[in-house]
């Protein structure tokens, strides 16, 4: 199932964009005397749509969004429960238990800093490109039109390129086409006109250029560079699009000559190699780039057989598939809300992987599967459960297993955790703190469970570690004297020292009418996913 939109931001097209680019350039580098000339750039036209074209086409084979600007806090908690007697203490709980992922973001004066920079960037990138066209149009603006040399007008006619107007100009070295919409070819004064066979390779090469409309893909190429001036992968990108361009030109030229004129093709490649140092990207026209490199592939042309034109339609099918679906924009990953029940140990909450259509009501129907799910079930093993769990999601909204992400985790009722710990030798005090065989404890966590608590005093830390099916197997103590102990003393303090201030929730904990304020940035240090006690 694909699911398309509009929306990718700029960050995520040039992301996507230069994977491509460096894709393309390792095909390029291992294949390119082994395809058909047309391959690349259709590949580069390929990468500039996805630099220009924020379209977001989501499938199976879509990687996953970076983290960048997603949140997901304080989705709702959904209980279902057999005895009536127990919802007003599993309610109680329902702000406890949470699905929680948060990720840093930049300030607001970071973000228009950063963005007056790539406005600033670009418009010098513009304002250098459009001074180079100018002084180049300039010297063209002189330009004489050729109207009643026969040997030009039969040629273009040969071609169907009858339309297309010639002029001479005596401030060019080599031939050139201007233009996109009304494309002009022009050619230096001083050139032989006399020469008949040079001539016609000249303006076959250049009706080429306008029949494939390379300077419309040139155009997309320095928009690229404008919006992307920052990205040295795309500039590399121009530099390869500009010399991929001139060889599948050549080989469209080598297809509409005889074979004994090829040499001839490659003299007139050399002859007309410029010397002057024109920007490529702005007109299509005979460059001294890679000559040497372009005559030798002319002078060893060799018409693509069928395997090797089967092998390139193959390759450029199967990357433009690639390309389109492997990059997604930012969605909503969430889906159900966190589900547990008394008939089983273990809550499930369930996620997207990629943006994807799922009808009416998707969270309502994934949390009836996880319903139906986890009462039926017999084996308490989460694993388990998260395959059945992805099964039914799969064939409830009819897409593949990968499309969603789980979260498995122990749901145990107060009454349930404190039968285990009681023989574990762990209780609670008067106060809600626990104690362990008498002694108070400073921090407790049980990191399967997802429970964490703290206070500045105690005599020892405890750790609860728990099987893959969520039976407690050991306690870790540590006490004072301790090197993990004193570590964790020390790090407390240096935190206690500052001001924290970040994006994550910050809990606060009363005890007896005081307030205690713990920041999650502690927690984080000794597990992550916990949920808090009071």
């Amino acid at each position: 199932m694909l699911h398309f939109r509009m929306d990718m931001p700029l960050y995520l097209m040039s992301l996507y964009g230069s994977i491509m680019i460096l894709v393309v350039c390792l095909l390029r580098r291992f294949l390119k005397n082994r395809l058909s000339k047309f391959v690349f750039p259709m590949l580069w036209a390929l990468v500039l749509l996805r630099l220009l074209v924020p379209f977001s086409l989501s499938s199976p084979i879509s990687g996953p969004v970076p983290d960048l600007y997603l949140q997901f806090i304080g989705d709702p908690t959904v209980y279902l429960v057999e005895d009536t007697d127990v919802v007003s203490e599993v309610a109680s709980e329902a702000t406890v238990y949470r699905f929680t992922e948060s990720s840093r973001t930049l300030s607001l004066d970071w973000q228009l800093a950063l963005l007056a920079l790539l406005c600033l960037g670009g418009m010098i990138t513009v304002g250098i490109l459009l001074y180079q066209k100018r002084c180049y149009l300039k010297k063209l603006k002189n330009s004489l039109l050729i109207e009643h040399n026969e040997t030009i007008n039969t040629i273009l006619r040969e071609m169907e390129m009858g339309h297309i107007l010639v002029f001479t100009n005596d401030e060019i070295a080599s031939p050139l086409v201007c233009g996109i919409f009304n494309p002009r070819i022009y050619l230096p004064t001083g050139m032989n006109f006399q020469q008949t066979q040079f001539l016609q390779h000249i303006l076959i090469h250049e009706t080429m250029h306008i029949k494939r409309k390379d300077n419309w893909l040139k155009t997309a190429m320095l928009i690229a560079l404008c919006l992307n001036w920052y990205n040295p992968l795309v500039w590399l990108m121009s530099k390869y699009l500009s010399s991929d361009l001139e060889s599948a030109c050549d080989a469209a030229v080598l297809k509409q000559i005889d074979v004994d004129q090829r040499q001839n093709y490659a003299y007139s490649l050399l002859t007309m190699a410029i010397t002057e140092n024109r920007p490529t990207l702005l007109f299509s026209a005979f460059s001294k780039t890679e000559v040497e490199r372009r005559i030798k592939n002319v002078l060893s042309y060799k018409k693509a057989t069928s395997f090797t034109l089967a092998l390139s339609i193959i390759l450029l099918l199967s990357t433009t598939i690639v390309f389109a679906t492997g990059g997604q924009g930012p969605f909503s990953a969430h889906l159900s809300s966190y589900c547990g029940t008394t008939a089983s140990k273990w809550g499930v909450k369930a996620g997207l992987t990629r943006d994807i259509a799922l009808g009416e009501n998707p969270g309502q129907r994934a949390d009836h599967m996880i319903f139906d799910v986890l009462e039926a079930d017999e084996t308490n093993d989460p694993e388990i459960i998260a395959a059945q769990v992805k099964t039914a999601l799969a064939k409830e909204f009819g897409v593949e297993k990968g499309a969603f992400r789980l979260v498995v985790s122990l749901c145990l009722s107060e009454d349930e955790i404190a039968l285990e710990y009681a023989k574990q030798g762990i209780t609670k005090g008067q106060d809600g703190f626990y104690l362990y065989k008498g002694d108070s404890v400073r921090i407790y966590e049980d990191e399967m469970l997802g429970s964490i608590q703290t206070r500045d005093n105690g005599m020892v830390d405890i750790s609860v570690r728990r099987n893959r099916l969520g039976e407690i197997t050991s306690v870790t103590v540590w006490r004072k004297g301790d090197r993990e102990f004193d570590r964790r003393t020390k790090e407390i303090e240096r935190i206690r020292s500052y001001d924290m201030r970040i994006s994550n929730e910050t809990v606060i904990i009363r005890n007896n009418n005081s307030v205690v304020e713990e920041s999650t940035s502690i927690d984080t240090k000794l597990g992550n996913g916990f949920f808090y006690e009071q």
